[in-house]
């Protein structure tokens, strides 16, 4: 049977940015503050991505503890020290330079993990719409892309679907920010979902808040028993048939209100992020979750006895899903050896945090509970120019999660510090690829100057400054 449908054309810009999350808000941003046309195309009803829509407040991958100096360093720079220093200011996260990093605290449980930057994660949506509009960036929400055509390995124009029916945009360049590779994926770039031997995908974690948290004995028994996760009271309820579960960990990291703690402890295996039914199987087990650990946390867990589940979040939190075949994937080889890139744009130092598929609470990269990254020394992994382009698109570049890399390397790119840079290397890329429409043709030399230009620390290294 065949059905036809009214399509209505909707305009034609210089950048359209599919995804509004952190990738994709610096991509849009960096492109339209250089002049471009730029839409934002976003299936959700705000920015902020992950960081909102399922409440992963906890913005990582920004700094570093360097324990040489014992000082916070900042990694990134550029739109996300912008945002973040922005949010700060505002009262609505939280500085990393405050927090008693030598202990555990309420923001993380070790040096890496207290440089995340807790927020608040309407604040943070209402912020970064207001940047994106400052810039000249045309945003539309409710709007999801259903199909892309192409011609000579050139994306033409994208098919959407919103309340009013189906939309056509046309555009001289596109960028791919949605996490799972959905425009790259229409568009017939090769694709990567999983681990090699059988696919599968690490653990989904539905996020849930709980108030009335008293925060300083949550801490202090962190700090007198040396454990950040409660491991030992979780072996003890396993041993008396009290923890049915097969994560056996348990994180909260307190937001910038007092007392209000996010619940990133939930372990889902067997999720598929791009896949409807699966979600939804997820979503509805995640629920239920919350509230029967929320149980077992008054009953047993300190500081937690008068908790009150104050919110749990709809979407589903996803770590991994498709990567592109990339014209320079990143090795795993390559990543631990701390490679340098001549056409680096970005980078991260940020954990190797991947956690197995089938054993929720294990991650083959990190160590264990008590002693996290136990098993490696600290590496800043650079990410090349070339990982974010796939190989058969002129016009189209990636950023965010689902960039070029072998998958334990994909786990150290995935956090909203790295994302960032990389969205914003594709927006200032994108400025240098509408004079010829590709992007395989941009001066790596000339971007990696608007990158030091624009204060991104982590695309030109010590060792190769450009000047």
């Amino acid at each position: 049977m065949k059905t036809e449908y009214e399509c209505r054309e909707e305009g034609s810009y210089d950048l359209i940015v599919a995804g509004g999350g952190m990738a994709g808000v610096c991509c849009a941003i960096a492109a339209a503050r250089q002049g471009l046309n730029t839409l934002l195309l976003e299936k959700e009803g705000c920015l902020g991505g992950t960081a909102c829509t399922a409440g992963v407040m906890q913005l990582l991958g920004g700094r570093w503890y360097d324990p040489e100096n014992d000082r916070m360093v900042r990694v990134i720079g550029g739109l996300f020290d912008e945002i973040t220093d922005e949010l700060i200011a505002m009262g609505a996260a939280v500085e990393p330079d405050t927090v008693d990093i030598h202990h555990y605290n309420p923001y993380g449980w070790y040096p890496r993990m207290a440089a995340g930057i807790s927020c608040e994660v309407d604040t943070l949506k209402w912020h970064l719409e207001r940047k994106c509009v400052d810039a000249g960036v045309h945003l539309r929400f409710f709007t999801t892309i259903v199909g892309a055509e192409t011609k000579e390995a050139r994306v033409t124009r994208l098919i959407t679907h919103d309340k009013g029916g189906f939309s056509s945009f046309r555009a001289k360049c596109f960028a791919d920010c949605t996490g799972d590779g959905d425009l790259a994926e229409m568009t017939g770039c090769p694709m990567e979902k999983g681990r090699e031997e059988d696919g599968a995908m690490c653990p989904a974690t539905t996020i849930f808040y709980v108030d009335q948290v008293d925060t300083a004995r949550y801490v202090a028994y962190q700090n007198e028993h040396e454990s950040p996760k409660l491991v030992e009271i979780i072996h003890e309820l396993k041993e008396a048939g009290r923890w049915p579960w097969d994560f056996e960990i348990f994180i909260a990291i307190e937001t910038p209100t007092p007392g209000t703690f996010m619940v990133n402890t939930i372990r889902q295996i067997d999720v598929d992020g791009t896949d409807a039914a699966s979600l939804t199987r997820a979503a509805m087990e995640g629920r239920g979750l919350a509230h029967e650990l929320l149980k077992v946390m008054k009953e047993y867990f300190p500081g937690f006895e008068k908790a009150h589940l104050s919110r749990i979040f709809d979407h589903v939190g996803i770590r991994e899903t498709r990567r592109i075949a990339a014209r320079e994937p990143i090795t795993l080889e390559n990543a631990l050896a701390g490679k340098h890139y001549d056409d680096c744009v970005a980078s991260t130092t940020y954990n190797f945090d991947l956690p197995d598929p089938k054993r929720p609470s294990y991650d083959p990269m990190m160590g264990d509970a008590k002693k996290p990254n136990a098993v490696r020394e600290h590496v800043r992994i650079e990410i090349p120019y070339g990982a974010l382009l796939p190989r058969n698109m002129e016009n189209l570049i990636v950023a965010g999660r689902c960039l070029g890399a072998e998958r334990e390397v994909m786990g150290a790119c995935r956090v909203m510090g790295p994302c960032a840079g990389m969205g914003q290397a594709a927006g200032l890329a994108a400025g240098l690829a509408v004079k010829t429409g590709s992007f395989a043709y941009v001066s790596v030399r000339r971007l990696r100057e608007l990158l030091q230009e624009s204060g991104c620390i982590g695309a030109v290294s010590d060792e190769d400054s450009i000047g």
